[in-house]
């Protein structure tokens, strides 16, 4: 049985994570998001298991950046989050020393003041006078006497406000803003995804007028931890983890640990991202797993060239691009997953090729024996690589399209250091390039000898890179593959506008 769980819209897999750090070259999205999880897990009551996988991210990702010859992002701060969790549980499961620092002060300090940042914010007024045409009402307490929305909310702020940094309101001001925030959250309201189906009009978001986790914060503040674990299961089964309720925001509210037991004790009736104890026992074991792998190991990349070879990797590129884009290729008059893949060039083309423009990559070579580039979509894959058909030396607009997107070098290339490839079907405008070693690697310093590849659009914001032919003929492969673990398939219209 897969272990998956659910975050904000998305639902996410174990092995789908573990993959995502081990296999790409860059594994800080995936270091991010194992963050993020140990964040859920905190949502869930599961502490310890939420610690493991935080220390360990941070223990033995922090190396990689050192290893790899790439720019890794791996987490350069600690989330507040998880500096007051472990400030809260010290004596337990006290802060890892390879987490960040911040140089913002004595910490603790630093968090009380960030908490109080955050419970302002959920006191402000101003805007709704600029929305809403609203006034902050002589008296607040008016609350007791309407049903309007927009009103109770803005007594709720009023009530719960105060300015001076690091103080709050009186029990008897925290008593009446709970009140008038129930009041107000006790008028029905569909689940998010519904209402943004049905878009009702005039009508706003009862988390935008008043953000939830100011009301749970006062709950708390007053000692009545059923109810703030009651507004935050409501909160999270109402709005989910968005509009001022964001994970870490919850996460943050000063005495949260002490409802959170009470809000596990209803599982996923409670909590929609609820995950069981058993699961995140595994989730450790699996993670603190894949962690120690690559540190030790390095990239486990499924695709690498002693795993698959160009047979496999190109039918399985013409296999997922078929099944996850057919309404496009069919309209390309592309009938089956082989005519994807172009006719593989003879050693007489190839030969003619080399004395246009010089010695070709020896993978490119490799695949051209095999199939003589793809077809791509409108997008999909940049439209693709014809191969060695048309194949030429590039005009100077590549080579300055070069310079001034990567930024790495002020001097415009020698054309002859840059190769355009003709892409594999009509496309929005993509261009394809390899570039020669002396073009980017001319005093040695990087390993490898390999030839660049890159294609970019005039409409782009950058040009994608590669390090070579095969590895974006890979990433073709990921892509497509990865469309299909998750069930989604092409966005496409026909000329008429029509989806079908």
């Amino acid at each position: 049985m897969v272990i998956q769980w659910a975050d904000t819209e998305a639902l996410n897999s174990l092995p789908r994570l573990i993959k995502s750090y081990i296999d790409p070259e860059d594994p800080s999205t995936a270091a991010h998001n194992i963050l993020r999880l140990a964040h859920l897990l905190l949502l869930s009551n599961h502490l310890t298991e939420a610690h493991e996988i935080a220390s360990g991210v941070f223990r033995l990702a922090k190396n990689l950046s050192e290893i790899s010859e790439n720019e890794v992002g791996l987490p350069l701060y600690t989330p507040n989050s998880l500096e007051i969790f472990w400030q809260e549980h010290q004596e337990i499961l006290p802060r890892p020393d390879d987490a960040p620092k911040s140089g913002r002060g004595p910490l603790e300090t630093y968090l009380a003041k960030e908490q109080w940042g955050k419970y302002r914010e959920c006191t402000r007024t101003g805007w709704m006078l600029d929305r809403y045409g609203l006034a902050e009402p002589e008296d607040p307490s008016i609350w007791s006497d309407t049903d309007d929305p927009i009103m109770l909310a803005m007594c709720a702020r009023l009530l719960a406000k105060t300015t001076t940094p690091g103080t709050y309101p009186s029990q008897d001001k925290m008593r009446e803003a709970l009140a008038a925030g129930q009041k107000l959250y006790a008028i029905p309201e569909i689940p998010l995804g519904e209402w943004l189906l049905s878009r009702p009009e005039n009508r706003q978001r009862q988390c935008w007028l008043l953000y939830r986790r100011l009301i749970v914060e006062l709950a708390i503040r007053l000692g009545k931890f059923q109810t703030a674990a009651d507004l935050l299961s409501q909160a999270l089964r109402v709005d989910g983890l968005v509009n001022g309720g964001e994970l870490g925001d919850f996460l943050m509210i000063p005495g949260v640990y002490n409802i959170l037991p009470l809000l596990a004790q209803g599982g996923k009736e409670s909590n929609p991202f609820f995950i069981p104890k058993a699961d995140a026992e595994v989730m450790v074991k699996e993670i603190i797993d894949a962690l120690e792998l690559r540190a030790k190991h390095g990239r486990q990349w499924a695709l690498d060239e002693s795993k698959v070879g160009w047979r496999e990797l190109l039918d399985r590129l013409a296999e997922g691009a078929f099944k996850t884009h057919p309404k496009e290729y069919r309209a390309m008059g592309v009938k089956t997953t082989r005519e994807i893949l172009y006719d593989p060039a003879t050693e007489e083309e190839i030969e003619e090729a080399e004395k246009m423009v010089g010695k070709l990559p020896d993978d490119f070579k490799a695949m051209v024996r095999l199939a003589n580039g793809f077809k791509g979509g409108w997008h999909l894959f940049g439209g693709g690589i014809a191969g060695i058909q048309s194949i030429d030396f590039a005009d100077g607009d590549a080579e300055n399209s070069w310079s001034s997107r990567t930024q790495e070098d002020d001097e415009i290339f020698d054309s002859s250091d840059l190769i355009e490839l003709q892409t594999g079907s009509e496309s929005d405008a993509f261009y394809h390039y390899y570039m020669r070693p002396t073009a980017w690697n001319e005093d040695g310093e990087r390993k490898d000898n390999k030839y660049r590849y890159w294609h970019w659009a005039p409409w782009m914001g950058s040009t994608n890179q590669y390090n070579s032919v095969r590895d974006y003929v890979a990433s073709c492969v990921e892509k497509v593959e990865d469309m299909l673990d998750l069930g989604e398939t092409e966005d496409y219209q026909d000329g008429d506008g029509s989806e079908d």
